[in-house]
C-alpha cells in the first residue's frame, strides 16, 4: 500500500510499503492516530519500520459511539491514517525518513486530542450555564477514559524515548509528542477535578432543591386547611359557583404568594418551565379543592 501520499494522493509523495505484522525489530515510534468517520476512534500504539514494511501494533483503542470509552478496533481502522502526513521519500534513508513521518503523524494527533478536550470543556460549560441537559456521570466517565487514552500513548512515547535508538531529529518529534501528551495529561486531571467539586456542589443544590420542594408541599396542604379552619367548612359547603369563588379566592392567592417566594428562593436559574409546573400545582389544587367542595355530602 501507498503511505504518507496525502489525501487526495499525491504520486510524487510517499512510499510503497508492505504492512508487517509482528514480524519487523528494532526501535519503535510511538503511533497515535484520531479516525474520522461517523464515529471517531483513538488508536494508540507503536510502529516500526524497515523501509519497505511498515508495522503498526494498536495497544489501546477509544470510540466515542457512545461517549468516549474504551473500545476495539479492526484493520480497516487504519484506513486512512497512514496517508499523512504527506512526505516526499527518497531510497536514501527511506527508514528513518518513514519513522519521522509516522512520529510526526502523532505529534500531529495531539492536536486533535487538544480539540477533543475542547469538546468536553464546551460540554461542561453548556452544563454548568443550563444551556442542556447531561448526565454530569456521564461527562466524568469520558473525562476519565479521554485520560486514560493520553496517559497510554505517553507512556508509549516516553518507551520510545528510553530506547532512544534514533536520529536527532526523530528524538525531537518523540519529545514534542510525549510533551504535549503530557501537558494534556495535567489538564484533562486539572477538568476531571473541577467537574468533580461541581459534582459535589451540585449534590448539595440538589439537595437544598429538595427541602425548598418539600417546603413547598407543606405550604401547598398547610395553607388551604389552616384557612379551611378559620371559615369554618360548614358554612361553605356543598359548594354553589356563589360560595366556591369566595372560598377558593384567598386560598389561591395564598398558594400564589408561596409559590412565588419558593420560586425566589429556590437555587439556581428559575425558567418559565418552573412557573408553569407552579401554577398548574396551583390549578391543580385549587380543582381538588372545587370538586371535592361539589362532593360534599349536605
Amino acid at each position: 500500500m501507498r503511505i504518507l501520499a496525502g489525501n487526495p494522493a499525491d504520486p510524487d509523495l510517499g512510499a510503497e510499503v508492505t504492512l508487517g505484522e509482528g514480524r519487523l525489530g528494532g526501535a519503535a515510534v510511538p503511533f497515535l492516530r484520531i479516525t474520522s468517520g461517523e464515529h471517531r476512534k483513538i488508536l494508540v500504539g507503536e510502529a516500526r519500520t524497515d523501509g519497505d514494511s511498515v508495522e503498526v501494533v494498536i495497544r489501546a483503542a477509544w470510540s466515542d459511539a457512545q461517549g468516549w470509552r474504551r473500545s476495539t478496533w479492526s484493520p480497516e481502522d487504519l484506513a486512512g491514517t497512514l496517508d499523512r502526513p504527506a512526505q516526499r521519500v527518497g531510497e536514501r534513508e527511506k527508514a528513518l525518513t518513514i519513522a519521522k513521518a509516522l512520529v510526526e503523524g502523532s505529534r500531529d494527533a495531539v492536536a486533535e486530542l487538544r480539540g477533543l478536550r475542547y469538546e468536553m470543556e464546551r460540554e461542561i460549560a453548556d452544563l454548568l450555564a443550563q444551556r442542556r441537559n447531561t448526565a454530569l456521570r456521564m461527562l466524568m466517565a469520558q473525562l476519565v477514559e479521554l485520560s486514560m487514552a493520553v496517559s497510554r500513548a505517553r507512556d508509549l512515547a516516553q518507551e520510545a524515548l528510553r530506547e532512544g535508538r534514533f536520529t536527532t531529529l526523530v528524538l525531537r518529534h518523540c519529545e514534542a509528542v510525549d510533551a504535549g501528551l503530557g501537558d494534556e495529561v495535567t489538564r484533562l486531571q486539572s477538568l476531571l477535578s473541577s467537574v468533580s467539586t461541581f459534582a459535589v456542589a451540585q449534590e448539595g443544590e440538589a439537595q437544598q432543591r429538595f427541602n425548598t420542594l418539600a417546603a413547598a408541599a407543606a405550604a401547598g396542604l398547610g395553607l388551604p386547611a389552616l384557612i379551611l379552619s378559620l371559615y369554618g367548612a360548614d358554612d361553605y359547603l356543598p359548594f354553589t359557583w356563589d360560595k366556591a369563588w369566595r372560598a377558593l379566592t384567598p386560598i389561591a392567592g395564598v398558594l400564589t404568594v408561596a409559590a412565588g417566594i419558593i420560586l425566589h428562593r429556590m437555587p439556581g436559574r428559575t425558567t418559565a418551565k418552573h412557573h408553569l409546573v407552579a401554577l398548574g400545582l396551583i390549578a391543580g389544587l385549587v380543582g381538588v379543592l372545587l370538586v371535592a367542595g361539589f362532593l360534599a355530602p349536605r
